[in-house]
């Protein structure tokens, strides 16, 4: 599975104190989409129930129909931050997935993809030390299988 992210969108040294202002700042690094649309989605999947999934991951995530391929942006907040996630622990790495909407199998398959190259504990350190984006983007592309 290839997991795209263009260098704009890897955030190291995010600071928002909020679940919804991390994500809004988020997608703020995108410039091709309508943001407050962006932002209503991914809250509204929040809703259904955290996108914390442990460990200090987030992978907050939805379907949008202006899309025209999939779309990711990665964020480090390093004092971590609330995010109602399973474990209750605070979340430090943030990966915000959106696909357009007519591409329900795509949205699973990175979903999962997504979910178990975070789950790796020595991919979440190497994310948690990387000090560029072009170490961030080298860590998905060779641990992604």
């Amino acid at each position: 599975m290839n997991i795209n992210i263009a260098p704009e969108h890897v955030l190291l040294n995010i600071n928002s104190g909020s679940k919804k202002a991390l994500v809004a700042k988020m997608l703020s690094s995108v410039l091709t989409i309508d943001i407050d649309q962006a932002l209503d989605i991914v809250m509204a999947r929040e809703r259904l129930g955290s996108t914390g999934i442990g460990h200090g991951v987030a992978i907050p995530h939805g379907r949008m129909e202006a899309l025209e391929e999939p779309l990711i942006v990665v964020a480090r907040h390093i004092e971590g931050i609330h995010f109602d996630a399973i474990d209750g622990a605070p979340v430090h790495l943030v990966v915000l997935l959106l696909v357009p909407s007519d591409e329900e199998r795509k949205h699973l398959e990175l979903l999962a993809a997504l979910a178990r190259l975070l789950q790796n504990v020595d991919v979440r350190t190497a994310l948690m030390s990387a000090e560029s984006y072009e170490q961030v983007l080298d860590i998905f592309q060779t641990s992604v299988k």
